[in-house]
């Protein structure tokens, strides 16, 4: 219980004071008037009238025991503190719940880009089974919306799509020209190949530059290069063995460059790539360069690149981009093979029908339903369900 004592000269204010300080809830214990008469001189500093004694009881509970000293009590501050785990608990398991929500989401998006069959989105169709994983997830990277655009799945598809800017064509004085060594299957257009390569060297780059054949089986093969090289001005010379092309490369020594042309072997002729392999020797420094159609098929794609892999290839020329009706084979061919495009050639004219490669018409040969920004040739329209 809470005691107090309040003095003045009129009860009501009193009562106020009282009302402010202990509640309504106050009891007047004792009221006590005082002598009011005047004291001092002319009367000043008169004594209150009143007096008056109030009270009020502690806060009990329906136990009796005071709330004060139950807030203050161990069991109390256990409870509060267990609240307060729990509390910490509740917002842990929101921030777990809102993670899995993000989570969710993230995998909702990509439920979205899935296959909804084993032939998967339409603009994927060109695109073999092992490359359209990478591809949707390169979708989402680029995707401006949960329904990609042609043109995001074409720049996703670019942004994995191995390609390298051309020949790096140098001038080689005091030192062995660089020999590159064309090969690649029966009628892929190697040695027109080889003359758009002889003549950007010569016509573009200013340098010396020498031609020489294997290719002795084919009728009309060393013809075709004779003619290209007078047009060119080049010198041309024939190689049947690996001793013979060593002791050409030599005479070539003058030059920057050096073009090999190999003869036409399919895939599965392992007996005629071996040949090819036995005639190239161990003669250092020679750079073989595949060359294969745009419209290599998928299921011949594995097949030349292992074929032709007895040869260690460095890079790939894709050929007759003009007449392809379907790229399906090229990611193919890109995934087992590990080589870089490095040209496109589409057409018959030489030099002008040689393109530096890049990733985006390399995409628009795969996904012709966006067009190249380049002035590359393609063939047939996009072959999609």
């Amino acid at each position: 219980m809470k005691v107090k004592r309040y003095t003045g000269n009129s009860l009501e204010k009193i009562r106020e004071v009282i009302v402010k300080e202990l509640g309504e809830d106050a009891v007047i214990v004792n009221v006590k008037k005082q002598n009011s008469g005047p004291s001092g001189l002319l009367g000043f500093n008169q004594k209150p009238a009143f007096e008056v004694i109030a009270a009020i009881e502690d806060a009990e509970n329906a136990d009796g025991v005071s709330i004060d000293k139950l807030l203050k009590s161990p069991a109390m501050e256990e409870f509060i503190q267990a609240q307060k785990e729990q509390y910490r608990g509740l917002r842990t398991s929101i921030k777990m719940l809102d993670d899995k929500l993000a989570e969710v989401d993230e995998k909702m998006a990509q439920m979205k880009l899935q296959p909804s069959s084993e032939a998967g989105p339409k603009e994927l169709a060109n695109v073999h089974a092992e490359w359209r994983a990478l591809v949707q997830q390169a979708v989402l990277k680029v995707a401006k919306s949960a329904a990609p655009s042609p043109e995001d799945w074409h720049e996703a598809l670019a942004s994995i799509l191995p390609t390298a800017g051309g020949i790096m064509f140098r001038r080689t004085p005091a030192q062995a020209p660089d020999v590159y060594v064309i090969a690649g299957p029966t009628g892929v257009g190697k040695t027109t190949t080889l003359a758009k390569l002889a003549a950007k060297a010569v016509l573009g780059e200013g340098l010396k530059v020498g031609i020489i054949t294997m290719d002795t089986f084919r009728v009309g093969a060393v013809d075709q290069l004779r003619e290209y090289s007078a047009l060119l001005g080049v010198e041309l010379s024939v190689a049947f063995s690996s001793q013979e092309l060593d002791q050409q490369i030599q005479n070539f020594a003058e030059k920057d460059l050096v073009l090999v042309d190999t003869p036409g072997r399919g895939q599965f002729d392992t007996a005629g790539i071996a040949k090819i392999r036995e005639g190239l020797g161990d003669i250092p420094g020679l750079c073989v360069i595949l060359v294969v159609t745009a419209g290599l098929r998928p299921e011949d794609a594995e097949a030349v690149s292992e074929a032709y892999g007895e040869l260690k290839p460095s890079a790939l020329i894709l050929t007759k981009t003009d007449e392809a009706a379907r790229c399906d084979g090229l990611t193919k061919l890109f995934d087992v093979s590990k080589l870089p495009v490095v040209y496109f050639a589409d057409g018959q004219r030489v030099p002008e029908d040689l393109h530096v490669a890049s990733p985006g018409v390399l995409a628009s040969l795969i996904m012709p339903f966006v067009k190249p920004a380049e002035p590359v040739k393609l063939g047939g329209a996009a072959h999609v369900s």
